[in-house]
């Protein structure tokens, strides 16, 4: 199952990463991976019998490089609670030096993750 981020916002407690989807008993797999079709980061959350990805398109990348400078906070926020997505900070900074370089991600996901987060 996916759940896909449309809006990020900062708030007081830190950064709000909007979706439409319930969130209800799923927990934080503090655990990144990338999706080079879709050009996006992916945030993995665990349900009792299956894992759940949250894409992060692109249109959340200055969010995502907001929240690398600062290392606030991010919470997914759904439609019935907001879950932390604890290990975002040190999952991120891996992945955008893994795939700086590196044609093994696609070259549109190799190019727009330099060129985005240099």
């Amino acid at each position: 199952m996916k759940i896909y981020v449309h809006a990020a916002e900062r708030q007081e407690r830190g950064w709000m990463m909007m979706c439409d989807a319930s969130l209800q008993s799923l927990q934080p797999r503090q655990h990144m991976l990338v999706d080079s079709d879709e050009c996006a980061f992916i945030y993995i959350l665990e349900a009792e019998d299956a894992f759940v990805y949250v894409v992060m398109p692109k249109n959340v990348w200055g969010a995502l490089k907001e929240v690398l400078a600062t290392k606030e906070p991010v919470f997914l926020a759904g439609s019935d609670t907001t879950i932390a997505l604890d290990g975002i900070h040190e999952e991120m900074a891996y992945l955008i030096e893994n795939i700086k370089g590196n044609a093994n991600y696609g070259d549109e996901m190799e190019q727009a993750v330099t060129a985005f987060f240099a």
